[in-house]
């Protein structure tokens, strides 16, 4: 169950963090108690009572873990109420190799630090991420404890939001294998899981110990049209049309025999998009756009498999050997929009599908400052609409944007795999606690095409002679020709992320004052972190149909060295003060050094038996990634959501030009260029977090405690955001690059020099390059807030014990900066990045009587205003400001243990089945919902058994 760790002289063990279900009854502090054991908490070097502690750490035990239902590190994370926003596995739908990430304080995944039995693992590897969630093995986890304060002295100043560490089971023995199997009642993305634990030998008697488990679990996908709230990418009710104008069959530029000029006409807006094997659907009155949701995942299928083994060799009463090894092994199969041919597309006059006549849909209006010519010979002034539809004869070649529709959806297939080896010794030398370690952790992710990927190398020539079907379905003869051009098992890209360290630590209580003990901890530790991320040729030279252009491969390396000292120094009666400080040195393999002290202090007073005041100051510093340093310059990307460019689109209405503006690319409610780059000069992020508490424990039932935090970070490494940059397209001039179509009349293309994009042009008639969207220090975070921990506990004679628990984050400020502009405020709003709504909770309601068990869970999450985006605000049905309505779910789960050595649960997670509310944002594929912080799949059933063999 969730323990806080306390003073000595309080003795409270309460719930709080994620805990579901009872707890044992908390000792009163006047009650005499067997003699302590001394362990170590996270978050400090010192080994202290186990209800001791002046930082808030929140416990949650093997038992809390399984009555949460949660089957990976990352269900059950995003549980925790003071954690919110990081990436989950929806995030692949569209974005290759997104691991699952942590969040503590809602201010950014990279400012929480994720270990595994107290040491770091290697961060994900690829792009610029922190350990991947997914690399934990949750089935061999024994409790998880979480330090809700930032800067540790003893695991790494950039600690910054706070440290989860998951601690694997010690001295099991036994054999035992359990089940786990979910009904989703709406239908798919069903989980199944089989686990098989083994420990052999007990320390305390033979003097070592043995584990292995081994886990198989496999998560089926869910469809964007199996869920009616996500299954379109055009909601009028949200005043969102998020079909793309790259189609299956374009909006076509063409000319007609009579001389009449298009822009942006679909051969099937006449009879309003109807063709529903190419997804399409209305965007405006002359062309169609591609409901592309039709074919995405919400979440995709995986499968996910680790091996743990662990030993530990007791040479004497003294010390210890032991060794872990963990390997997980993770596949995710994305599927999302099928691809956009995002280069001009020209088809030939001679080509053997071109059509015989096109028709003009009723409602196209005639460019201003030109003519229209109708069949019957009539001619018609600029800006007039036509009534009816017009039947016309195109000549010449035709262009437009297409898509690979008869391709069907795109997809990824990430292959991620983790390795951890340690071996270390503890005991104690000399009257000092030590423990030294060795380890080696590497990540590995290997990502190929799957079906539905191109080659432009392999497309374009067949597009240029005109055997592919751009204007509808395809034969049998063209469909091989357009199959034969995928990439379908080929290599795309990988990674590795290595990490190799030593650590060494030690502790004593070194002297007694006039009121008490004085403990000193010392520590060392020396880290290597490789990176290296590999393009293939394909993805090197740009030739992914609708990908990111050309990618080029990252290598680089760093050596950390830091130094930590921790003391525990009774000051006064009942108060007694934490002093630590912490020293990194960074030395890049591109040239660049960094080195920092990080001071931290802390006081608890303890004015009486039942209660307890802490308080704690500290400062820290977070060094750019070696990703974030050297991420070569790319100008493939897009935007995340639709926007106009805000010079030839602005609010969305082309202007009228002698380069009409859809000619040569989109640049209308579309996804936009943009281009991507590091810094080799970046500078460390800085940070001040301060916390002050309170706990209590008025009587034998009930306790708590109320914890207000504060984290402040400057000097922030961001990437020029989007929404801003659109937002305010005269502040940020210089991140717009144009070109001159009559140097470029087929679109701009990379060179890989950049050659012809014109920095800050705002020449109506030049198309957009792209956005310049680097990573700089130019930015600050801030957030604070309250966590409130509640518990009653009651035994009813001949009825049971009931355990109610409560634990919710209160944010009171959250928000950011960019340098030279004013502060944002995103509490209880959808601003940059993301949402950080005002309240979250957990209660919980656990009911316990001999074999039996059961509990039922409120899971909240406060509603907020959602995504605006810009470009859009003054269209109909598009307020300036929407709610987001809460997010409320409840689970329940029934167990039963009536058998020897059988455990029997039965649960159901989201009792009422209650949908996502609906949101607008664009930060994701998926349509309808934020895909990151909500759950599309409705009320499912599971059941859990476990059988100990011995």
């Amino acid at each position: 169950m969730v323990e806080k760790k306390l003073s000595r002289s309080v003795r409270l063990l309460f719930v709080s963090g994620v805990a579901i279900g009872a707890m044992a009854q908390p000792a009163l502090a006047q009650q005499t108690a067997p003699e302590a054991q001394r362990v170590e908490i996270t978050g400090s070097s010192i080994k202290r009572v186990e209800s001791e502690g002046v930082l808030p750490v929140t416990v949650m035990k093997r038992e809390d873990i399984e009555r949460t239902g949660a089957t990976t590190a990352q269900d059950l994370v995003n549980m925790i109420p003071g954690n919110f926003g990081g990436s989950v596995v929806a995030n692949n739908v569209g974005a290759t190799g997104a691991p699952s990430t942590a969040n503590l304080r809602g201010i950014g995944s990279q400012y929480t630090l994720v270990l595994l039995n107290g040491r770091r693992l290697a961060n994900y590897a690829i792009g610029s991420n922190p350990v991947d969630l997914n690399s934990i093995p949750l089935s061999a986890i024994e409790r998880i404890e979480v330090l809700r304060d930032g800067a540790s002295a003893i695991y790494g100043a950039d600690a910054i939001a706070g440290v989860i560490n998951f601690i694997l089971k010690k001295n099991y023995q036994g054999l035992e294998a359990s089940f786990y199997g979910t009904k989703v009642d709406q239908g798919n993305g069903d989980t199944r899981s089989f686990n098989v634990l083994g420990g052999y030998g007990d320390l305390n008697v033979q003097g070592f110990n043995i584990l292995l488990s081994a886990n198989h679990e496999t998560d089926d996908a869910l469809k964007a049209k199996d869920r009616a709230f996500a299954a379109t990418a055009v909601r009028p009710d949200l005043g969102i049309n998020k079909a793309s104008p790259r189609n299956g069959v374009p909006n076509f530029n063409f000319t007609d025999t009579l001389g009449n000029s298009y822009t942006g006409v679909n051969p099937y807006r006449y009879n309003g998009c109807n063709n529903p094997a190419f997804g399409l659907v209305v965007r405006d009155a002359q062309s169609c756009g591609t409901d592309y949701v039709k074919y995405i995942d919400l979440i995709p299928k995986q499968t996910h498999d680790n091996i743990v083994a662990r030993g530990v060799l007791k040479i004497n009463d003294d010390h210890e050997l032991y060794g872990e090894v963990t390997h997980t092994k993770d596949n995710v199969v994305a599927t999302y929009s099928p691809a956009p041919y995002t280069v001009n597309m020209t088809y030939p006059a001679n080509g053997r599908f071109y059509p015989s006549s096109f028709t003009i849909p009723a409602g196209y209006t005639v460019p201003a400052g030109t003519t229209y010519t109708l069949p019957n010979g009539t001619v018609l002034p600029g800006g007039t609409v036509l009534q009816n539809n017009v039947v016309v004869t195109p000549t010449g070649p035709m262009s437009g944007t297409w898509r690979t529709v008869a391709g069907g959806g795109r997809q990824d297939i990430t292959d991620t795999k983790s390795l951890r080896v340690l071996v270390g010794s503890r005991g104690v030398i000399g009257g000092w606690d030590y423990d030294t370690a060795f380890s080696y952790s590497k990540n590995e992710v290997s990502i190929s095409f799957g079906n539905g990927q191109f080659s432009y190398a392999k497309l374009t020539p067949l597009v240029n002679a005109g055997s592919i079907n751009v204007f509808g379905a395809q034969d049998s003869t063209s469909l091989a020709l357009l199959n034969g051009a995928q990439l379908n098992g080929q290599f795309e890209n990988n990674g590795s992320s290595v990490a190799k360290e030593f650590d060494a630590r030690i502790s004593k209580e070194i002297m007694q004052n006039s009121y008490g003990a004085v403990g000193l901890a010392l520590g060392i530790n020396y880290r290597k972190e490789d990176l290296n991320q590999f393009s293939g040729q394909i993805l090197a030279s740009g030739d992914q149909v609708g990908g990111n252009g050309p990618v080029p491969s990252v290598t680089g390396n760093r050596n950390v060295l830091g130094l930590f000292s921790e003391a525990t120094i009774p000051v006064y009666k009942d108060l007694e003060a934490s002093v630590a400080a912490r020293y990194d040195s960074y030395k890049n393999s591109y040239g660049t050094s960094f080195n920092k002290l990080s001071p931290k202090i802390g006081f608890t007073y303890k004015p009486s038996s039942t209660m307890l005041a802490r308080v704690s100051y500290g400062t820290g510093f977070r060094a750019p990634t070696l990703y974030q340093a050297l991420r070569p310059f790319t100008t493939g990307n897009n935007t995340n959501g639709n926007f106009s460019d805000p010079v030839r689109c602005p609010g969305g209405v082309p202007i009228s030009n002698g380069n009409p503006v859809g000619n040569l690319q989109d640049e209308c409610n579309v996804q936009l260029n943009i281009a991507q780059s590091g810094n080799a000069n970046l500078a460390p992020e800085k940070s001040k977090q301060y916390s002050l508490g309170l706990v209590f424990q008025p009587s034998s039932h009930f306790s708590g405690s109320i914890d207000y935090w504060s984290v402040t970070i400057d000097n922030a490494i961001v990437q020029l955001s989007e929404n801003s940059v659109l937002g305010n397209p005269s502040a940020y001039t210089n991140q717009y690059y144009r070109y001159d179509p009559a140097q470029f009349p087929q679109g701009w293309v990379d060179d890989g020099k950049q050659t012809g994009a014109i920095k800050g042009s705002t020449n109506p008639n030049f198309p957009l390059a792209y956005i310049s969207l680097p990573n700089v220090n130019a930015g600050s975070f801030f957030a604070s807030g309250i966590d409130l921990n509640l518990n009653y506990k009651q035994k009813l004679e001949s009825v049971g014990q009931f355990t109610v628990n409560f634990d919710g984050t209160l944010f009171t400020k959250h928000g950011y900066q960019y340098q030279g502009l004013a502060s944002v405020s995103d509490l209880g709003g959808y601003k940059d990045f993301g949402p950080a709504p005002r309240w979250r909770h957990m209660i919980t309601l656990a009911f316990n009587r001999g074999v039996w068990a059961a509990s039922i869970t409120d899971n909240y999450t406060a509603g907020y205003n959602d995504f605006t985006n810009p470009t859009a605000l003054g269209s109909p049905n598009y307020p300036n400001e929407r709610k987001v309505a809460a997010y409320n779910t409840f689970d329940a789960t029934l167990g039963w243990s009536g058998v020897k050595n059988l455990d029997i649960a039965l649960g159901i997670k989201n009792i009422f089945n209650t949908d996502p509310p609906a949101s607008r944002t664009e930060a994701n594929f998926q349509t309808g919902y934020d895909a990151t912080f909500t759950n599309p799949l409705g009320r499912a059933f599971y059941l859990r058994g476990r059988y100990k063999f011995f």
